[in-house]
């Protein structure tokens, strides 16, 4: 059997902005067969390769600037140059382009659709990843050092930014938690794996890893904006502004770059043992953050804002405890919550770049640069152990990060994004429709015998609306459904749920459930997959007549 067109769906807002909590429990209790006519979710093998180049993309990404933090496990000792200077010569090109992208955002395109962003990206990075290389195995410069990790930091701040442009085409539910999780853990394990190769292998990989990266994303952009519609919300909420948001992104980054430069972090990170053990432990807390995240967002609760919180902490008050059998937890703590915390701001910042009408690149740049706002706010305030020592230091950066979190939250809660609230999206609020054509009803069919030839994705769709309601059409006159159960068995195939159709049709829910209960009784279906079989079956039979 050939399959034909398939729409797939997640909900659409309901009649009136105030429904009740009993009208959304009605609604949950509604018959199995008319719970699955809202449920089913079939990809296209493109739309799938799109995410899972995303994913393996993100994880390329974060491998690579983590090899670049820690470059001395990557490519053994650096070249002579004042400890941290190098990483602070990074941080501060990083800063600059961060807030030029910021400034200059409303103004600007994505940057992934630029094509002289992606050529200066992609040069910049080839020159740094070449100095860092030649540099500290070769020459032991250390002017090659400092100009390989600016040459370096003016190539991937761009490509940070667009690996968060790319969001807005991923479905907050289910696709952005795979998506960032699974990189999460798959980069620890990338970069493990590259701490322990030889010493000419690993700086093999180092040179390939942001080019395979950079390519990934630009092939999952291809697949993802041929394939997929956008979520979007019926009703504009009100506007509000990701102050808060970045305010907690500062804030977090502060004990994470105190305690990495502290002389017991750096004796962990110069071990050829402790520090693979370190990230094996986060690999495996990755790993089980991500299932337990998986099942709560079934439930709508976001798990990874409190873990960060948590995992930050409590790295802060082992640290405070001094050395001993509790040294370990600190980095473990520590790098399993800053990996944690890369994810984080991705998944708080993910939904409002796919649901609103956000700027992307306003919304991912500002938060790297407040994320590196902060990281430098860690590194200044780790200057204070030389005045005040290292317990009375740690106080104060625990104190700070804690005062300006609290201070944060009272001030901005009612009037800008919440950390912990972001993604706990309402599907009857939101809708993601994603038309997937497949055979028989392939390209040259639905686009034209032109294929991609330049056809409007306003033309495509059109195309696609067509054939759907063509199939819709053969089936109706095969099993001899009425006007109104035809218009409510199109409304099925495109995935839309009860309460959707009822209010696209001006009817109530009841009378949906009624023609729906009486289309599935006709065609002799149970399921969502079986009504979009059934259809199929009965046009591919007109067809090969």
């Amino acid at each position: 059997m050939q399959r034909g067109m398939i729409g797939v769906p997640h909900g659409e807002r309901t009649k009136g902005e105030g429904m009740s909590k009993r009208t959304k429990v009605g609604a949950n209790r509604r018959s199995r067969a008319v719970e699955a006519a809202g449920e089913a979710v079939v990809y296209s093998a493109g739309h799938a390769r799109g995410i899972l180049l995303a994913l393996a993309g993100m994880a390329l990404q974060w491998g690579f600037l983590h090899s670049v933090t820690f470059l001395e496990t990557v490519l053994g000792a650096q070249a002579e140059v004042e400890p941290g200077s190098a990483w602070l010569v990074n941080s501060v090109c990083t800063l600059s382009v961060f807030l030029t992208t910021f400034l200059s955002s409303r103004r600007l395109a994505p940057l992934m659709e630029h094509r002289g962003v992606i050529v200066f990206a992609t040069v910049s990075l080839a020159a740094g990843v070449a100095l860092l290389v030649v540099g500290n195995l070769a020459l032991r410069s250390p002017a090659c050092n400092y100009l390989g990790n600016a040459s370096v930091a003016f190539g991937a701040a761009p490509m940070i930014v667009m690996w968060g442009e790319l969001y807005k085409y991923l479905n907050p539910k289910g696709e952005q938690l795979l998506v960032t999780l699974a990189a999460a853990a798959l980069a620890v394990a990338l970069y493990l794996v590259e701490t322990l190769l030889p010493l000419a292998l690993s700086a093999t990989v180092f040179a390939l890893l942001p080019f395979a990266s950079l390519g990934c994303i630009l092939h999952a952009r291809d697949l993802l904006k041929e394939s997929s519609n956008t979520w979007r919300a019926r009703t504009v909420a009100k506007r509000k502004s990701p102050a808060l948001l970045f305010v907690c992104i500062a804030v977090f980054s502060i004990p994470y770059n105190y305690l990495r430069n502290t002389a017991g972090l750096q004796d962990v990170l110069a071990s050829a043992t402790t520090w693979p053990a370190v990230l094996a432990v986060a690999a495996v807390a990755l790993v089980a953050i991500a299932l337990a995240e998986s099942v709560a967002e079934r439930r709508n609760v976001l798990l990874v804002p409190g873990f960060v919180l948590f995992l930050l902490s409590a790295a802060m008050l082992a640290h405070l405890l001094g050395d001993g059998g509790i040294a370990f937890a600190v980095p473990s703590f520590l790098y399993t919550g800053y990996y944690l915390f890369l994810a984080m701001v991705y998944l708080a910042l993910g939904p409002i770049a796919a649901a609103t009408g956000e700027n992307p690149t306003r919304l991912f740049s500002g938060a790297m640069l407040a994320n590196v706002a902060g990281l430098l706010s860690g590194s200044a305030m780790g200057g204070m152990e030389r005045l005040f020592g290292p317990q009375t230091s740690a106080l104060a950066v625990l104190g700070v990060t804690y005062a300006l979190f609290t201070l944060g939250i009272m001030l901005l809660s009612n009037r800008s994004y919440s950390l912990f609230r972001i993604n706990c999206l309402d599907e009857e609020e939101y809708s993601f429709e994603y038309l997937a054509p497949l055979a028989p009803f392939g390209r040259h069919e639905a686009f034209g015998d032109g294929g991609d030839s330049g056809e409007s994705d306003e033309g495509r769709t059109r195309s696609l609306l067509q054939a759907i309601a063509r199939q819709c059409e053969t089936a109706s006159e095969r099993y001899g459904l009425s006007a109104r159960e035809k218009e409510v068995l199109v409304e099925l195939v495109r995935g839309r749920t009860i309460a959707s159709i009822a209010e696209r049709l001006v009817v109530s829910e009841n009378t949906i459930k009624a023609h729906t209960k009486s289309v599935y009784r006709k065609i002799g279906v149970h399921t969502r997959e079986e009504l979009l079989q059934s259809v199929e079956e009965a046009d591919g039979e007109i067809r090969s007549k």
